[in-house]
């Protein structure tokens, strides 16, 4: 018996990890060892199964191997980390960009980053915030108070914050459980009242949102040197790898942080892919527009199930039934007729968790149509 069939046969592994992908994330993806129509994760254009990413991935490690093995402080920085931060801030539309090894990090050396250069005092963070917002948060020795929507947020300020302290307000872009989006405006409202800042998790809605896909602040046609963001190459990109973009000051500051100097860089298969990703989504914009009208073909079928769902383009959906074992049902049904959606236990989701379903730009019409249909079956 292989090493890995005992790893997986052991029964703390299949507890933990009960569903283990066997392929490439597509709209028919290969789960313990079966084939499902699939309607998870966050392979947004699947790209990550991209032949063209694929290949830049193979060449990338041919020719710089698997990693530079050292800190970018000594000589851990290739060619590719800078073609990288170069594209990165090229599509964001912004001075400069800054390439970690993981979204996670982003918001951690963000945060980090402003508290250095003295841009707060006091963090107002969303409760359904991110793990990794809150791991930047608690990261800098200021006070934290968390905030439930606008009007409990405008509520925790007045009680909170002392006079001339300036607040910086943390949030998702796009919340991931439920589709939802910030309501940046109103956050950069009170930023500008208050004299503050705004830090934004747009993981989920780099590549998507906004006329130019660079994410929430695109969306909603804002920009100002009060909003801060971090990002991923892997999700919408179909790469590995975070992503802080802005301005120059701002992104030498995240440089110069722990985070970047004691940290190796992103490996080069990594990278290269990322570099692939970021050139595709910028110079094939029909891909959005593909993934706008699949996630209005998902809420609309599921509207007509009569299942609420956020009313906008974000290709997540959610929802939740009373009885948390009337979901599992839904789930073990789904599965049987071979469809995979995801019963979500993720950071917003209520105690019972969620049923989530993700629609990517490459789901056929007659795909999305057999959940909908499947569903009103089981329902």
């Amino acid at each position: 018996m292989s090493q890995d069939l005992q790893l997986m046969e052991r029964p703390e592994i299949n507890d933990l990890y009960k569903f283990v992908m066997e392929s490439a994330p597509a709209p028919e993806t290969v789960i313990n060892g079966k084939k499902y129509l699939y309607f998870g994760g966050v392979g947004y254009y699947q790209l990550h199964n991209h032949h063209e990413v694929i290949r830049a991935a193979i060449d990338a490690i041919r020719k710089f191997g698997i990693n530079s093995a050292t800190s970018i402080s000594m000589t851990g920085m290739t060619r590719l980390h800078f073609d990288v931060e170069r594209r990165a801030a090229e599509f964001f539309g912004c001075d400069d960009s800054v390439y970690l090894p993981s979204g996670y990090l982003t918001n951690i050396a963000g945060i980090q980053a402003l508290d250095d250069m003295g841009v707060f005092d006091t963090i107002f963070m969303d409760e359904t915030a991110h793990y990794c917002n809150k791991d930047g948060a608690y990261s800098v020795n200021r006070p934290v108070f968390k905030y439930r929507g606008t009007g409990d947020l405008k509520l925790q300020i007045r009680q909170h914050l002392k006079p001339h302290e300036r607040p910086l307000l943390v949030t998702d872009g796009i919340f991931s459980t439920y589709g939802e989006i910030a309501q940046i405006p109103e956050l950069f409202k009170l930023a500008v009242e208050y004299d503050g800042a705004v830090w934004i998790d747009d993981a989920h809605a780099s590549g998507i949102l906004g006329p130019n896909g660079r994410g929430t602040c695109d969306h909603f046609h804002l920009a100002s040197d009060r909003l801060f963001f971090g990002s991923t190459l892997s999700k919408a990109f179909g790469g590995f790898g975070g992503v802080i973009a802005g301005r120059k000051e701002f992104i030498q500051h995240v440089r110069s942080g722990n985070v970047l100097k004691g940290g190796s860089k992103p490996t080069h298969a990594a990278a290269a892919a990322s570099l692939k990703g970021l050139e595709i989504v910028m110079h094939n914009p029909k891909m959005r527009e593909d993934l706008r009208n699949n996630a209005r073909s998902l809420k609309d079928g599921l509207k007509s199930l009569g299942i609420p769902t956020i009313d906008n383009d974000v290709p997540i959906a959610a929802f939740s039934t009373a009885h948390g074992p009337d979901m599992n049902r839904i789930h073990e049904e789904l599965l049987k007729r071979g469809i995979f959606i995801q019963l979500s236990r993720y950071v917003g989701a209520d105690k019972e968790g969620v049923l989530r379903m993700v629609v990517f730009s490459t789901h056929a019409p007659a795909q999305i149509h057999y959940l909908i249909d499947t569903l009103k079956e089981i329902l």
